[in-house]
């Protein structure tokens, strides 16, 4: 996609003094926005998006409402790790026709996906447990300070609902991966779960990171102000298991995950919920933590795990990414035969 001149040209006079543009992006998803990164020798920037379509129109919209709300939320040393909303956006006055943008802060750091993707680093333990250990301790610290009341923990049976609106009645895999829901609700619904702020796409390259520390999170175009705390663990677990074999030739072993070959699409998430190994354990132990946080019973981790995968497979943007977890969901037993963790 090209960027064009007009707003190509706004953009580039819209950072601060001193800034300059490090970065002119726009993708070619669904929800398509045009993306500029500004920033000054001190580090300091700003980030706008700019909406293509009607559906990255909307989701621009989502996150300016979530950052409005974010600031008003307790968030005590949280806060510089959150884009902060910026409403002066002259720069972008003359641009015709209007244009609805989002322009926020630039918090510091990296995507985590760029040391994912680096040789051999998801083949070994201490990097990938640091990892885990960062982007989960800073939604144990969400939780810490937007933690409410309790409700009915109903989250498989509203996941269920969205399958059924997304994918037509005849769909394979559909009638099976509805079951495994039913049977996800029964037990968590048997419980109640405190309702917390939710990043709601909380996969590795949306958490920035500098030092081994996290510093930011950003795109929170998903979130929920009280939803489901328990959305966020499964989505990061899940989205850092998926590309394991990443850099692995077909069929070949993955280094260091034992029993793991690279295969279909999204192959990597039964080995990562029911393998053996030190990267399985880690997953299964990371969903007990955060049930156990939560005043939750650990038995519930793998029905979390299919809720998880259900909630990709309802709201992806790609309909082949979310097709994917479908029959993933569809083809797991109903009940984890692993020791539980």
């Amino acid at each position: 996609m090209t960027v064009p001149l007009p707003i190509a040209g706004a953009l580039t006079e819209l950072g601060p003094n001193g800034s300059r543009v490090l970065l002119l992006a726009a993708s070619r998803d669904p929800d398509a926005k045009i993306t500029a990164l500004f920033g000054t020798a001190s580090g300091a920037g700003l980030v706008c998006k700019v909406p293509t379509t009607e559906v990255a129109r909307d989701a621009v919209r989502r996150e300016r409402d979530a950052l409005t709300w974010l600031r008003h939320e307790a968030l005590d040393g949280l806060g510089s790790t959150v884009p902060r909303r910026i409403t002066d956006v002259a720069g972008l006055a003359a641009v015709e026709p209007p244009l609805e943008v989002l322009v926020s802060t630039r918090v510091p750091g990296r995507p985590m996906s760029v040391g994912y993707h680096r040789w051999r680093h998801t083949a070994r333990r201490r990097p990938v447990v640091a990892d885990v250990q960062g982007a989960l301790g800073w939604l144990e610290s969400l939780w810490s300070v937007t933690r409410g009341e309790a409700a009915p923990f109903t989250w498989a049976d509203e996941v269920a609902a969205e399958l059924s609106l997304r994918y037509d009645a005849g769909t394979p895999g559909l009638r099976t991966a509805l079951d495994q829901l039913t049977g996800a609700h029964k037990l968590l619904a048997a419980h109640s779960c405190p309702r917390t702020v939710v990043h709601g796409d909380f996969w590795f390259g949306n958490v920035m990171v500098r030092d081994g520390a996290v510093t930011g999170v950003v795109d929170w175009e998903g979130a929920d102000r009280r939803g489901w705390p328990l959305r966020d663990v499964a989505r990061f677990l899940l989205s850092y298991s998926l590309y394991l074999d990443r850099h692995t030739g077909a069929g070949r072993a993955v280094p260091r995950h034992p029993g793991l070959r690279r295969g279909q699409n999204a192959s990597t998430l039964p080995y990562a919920l029911l393998g053996d190994g030190w990267y399985p354990d880690l997953v299964r132990a990371r969903l007990v933590r955060a049930l156990d946080l939560l005043g939750l019973p650990a038995e519930l981790w793998y029905a979390v795990a299919l809720t998880g995968l259900g909630e990709v497979a309802a709201r992806a943007n790609h309909d082949q990414f979310g097709h994917d977890h479908l029959q993933v969901l569809a083809a797991l037993p109903s009940r984890a035969e692993v020791h539980e963790p």
